[in-house]
């Protein structure tokens, strides 16, 4: 594992600027994500979430700036099979592949990155799906026969597939019931812990940020303006963060808290 001293970073993003011909989303933006947090990613609409989180994952490479990766290149094209496996990522709508059954796309991984075949790589699927907090039974069915939960659960199950140490999670508990979410919620900080996974998570999801985040960063202006536990965050002058934090929806959160 990754030698973490007080420089070190699990993601270190410098003087990224990304565009779209004439429209800049990243302008300078600097990120570091610590060894051992969970991070959450948060701002308005057109900031740019996505974009970033693509450009950290080395999907889309931008006009200037780095990424590191567990103190490797970020790009993709660039990065080493070692890198890969040690990066597990959940996509937003699950990106499970729909020919095959849950167990099989769990599998997937370890089949391209290891030697583990027959009725091993059958008990390592089954633990990671069980670890998701899905029933075993499960295993054998597609994604279109599963509810939206259990498809993000099987998603995080294949992100799990190779034990990373970095875990990238996009809109993890988007379209999810309360109840659900707050498991969903449960789940990544037992699995952070246990696991001792660096976690970076996209998320709009007010509850999600306490419930998970040791740090959230907040994407305002083409840059990073914040980085800070949530809490801290209440107090800041930044007018959106001002608004999120503390604005009618946050105020409303407050109250079911009491």
């Amino acid at each position: 594992m990754q030698e973490t001293d007080a420089k070190a970073a699990a993601v270190d993003v410098r003087d990224l600027c990304s565009a779209f011909d004439d429209l800049v989303v990243h302008e300078h933006l600097d990120l570091r994500v610590p060894y051992g947090v969970v991070m959450g990613i948060v701002g308005g609409s057109g900031t740019g979430k996505s974009v970033l989180l693509e450009t950290m994952l080395g999907l889309r490479r931008p006009q200037a700036g780095s990424v590191t990766l567990l103190g490797a290149p970020g790009d993709i094209a660039m990065r080493s099979r070692d890198t890969d496996r040690r990066i597990g990522v959940m996509f937003q709508n699950g990106a499970l592949f729909s020919d095959l059954t849950v167990q099989e796309n769990v599998e997937a991984p370890l089949l391209e990155h290891t030697r583990i075949r027959g009725a091993l790589l059958a008990k390592l699927a089954t633990m990671k799906i069980s670890l998701a907090g899905l029933d075993p039974a499960v295993a054998c069915r597609k994604p279109g026969e599963l509810s939206g939960g259990m498809r993000k659960r099987a998603s995080l199950a294949r992100a799990l597939a190779l034990d990373p140490e970095l875990l990238f999670l996009d809109e993890p508990t988007s379209g999810l019931d309360p109840i659900s979410a707050a498991e969903f919620d449960d789940l990544i900080v037992t699995l952070s812990k246990a696991l001792r996974l660096t976690v970076v998570m996209i998320t709009h999801d007010l509850d999600s940020l306490y419930a998970t985040c040791d740090l959230v960063a907040v994407l305002a202006d083409k840059k990073v303006v914040a980085v800070a536990p949530p809490a801290d965050l209440e107090r800041s002058d930044h007018p959106w963060i001002r608004q999120y934090f503390c604005g009618d929806r946050a105020q409303r959160k407050s109250k079911r808290d009491r």
